[in-house]
């Protein structure tokens, strides 16, 4: 940054603002080159749509039934 331009605190907020949606942005594109990763949410979406699905109050019960937590 050039010598003598100082942020406002409106900045800083933009910033901050701006530094997450591009972490953000990383990480998407990080999930949509993972092939493995893009295979489970596409088989999920299936499962979605065919009713294999519990809520999470069941889920946990199930775990809590298997010893698992």
């Amino acid at each position: 940054m050039p010598e003598g331009v100082l942020l406002t605190d409106n900045d800083r907020v933009l910033l901050v603002k701006v530094s997450s949606l591009l972490e953000e942005i990383v990480e998407t594109f990080s999930i949509l080159e993972d092939r493995k990763a893009m295979s489970c949410l596409k088989q999920a979406e299936k499962d979605v749509k065919a009713g294999r699905v519990r809520d999470y109050d069941e889920f946990l019960r199930e775990l809590k039934k298997a010893g698992e937590i």
